[in-house]
């Protein structure tokens, strides 16, 4: 069976690279993934993001919030730094399922829920947290912690 979607060795590596190098990561880090549209449906990073924030991390999740487009889905690999309940640090891999509530177009929605398994795999998460608010409000941001912190 083929697929709609393909993702480049190129972007495997760096997904790989991304796991490896923020395994121990004492900032928020990301890595913002996205599809292109027609016709290849590649899976491709998306440079036109900050790369310096990427590459520096992020204070806190709305910072990242800001960064990401208000208007289309996107994919964010998420490495999470937190301290357990018992004192041990650990640093979450989550992926994030950015779809704002202003994508007004099915056929983006449909797009990225169709790759969303896809992504998963290979990003070799065991969670997904959608996240549909744009990360604004406090309430927001608290409800997308408790998801990644369980």
């Amino acid at each position: 069976m083929s697929s709609l979607y393909r993702i480049s060795t190129d972007v495997k590596n760096r997904i790989k690279k991304f796991r490896t190098a923020t395994a121990r990561t004492e900032t928020l880090k990301a890595l913002v993934l996205k599809i292109q549209p027609k016709p290849s449906c590649e899976i491709t990073i998306d440079e036109s993001e900050d790369e310096q924030a990427l590459q520096t991390g992020f204070d806190s999740l709305e910072e990242l919030g800001e960064e990401l487009p208000d208007n289309t889905p996107r994919y964010v690999l998420l490495s999470y730094p937190m301290t357990t309940s018992d004192g041990r640090k650990q640093t979450p891999l989550v992926l994030l399922y950015w779809k704002p509530a202003t994508v007004v177009s099915q056929e983006w929605k449909m797009l990225y829920a169709g790759a969303l398994e896809m992504m998963r795999n290979e990003c070799g998460v065991s969670r997904v947290i959608e996240v549909s608010t744009g990360l604004e409000d406090d309430e927001d941001i608290q409800e997308v912690r408790e998801q990644i912190e369980l």
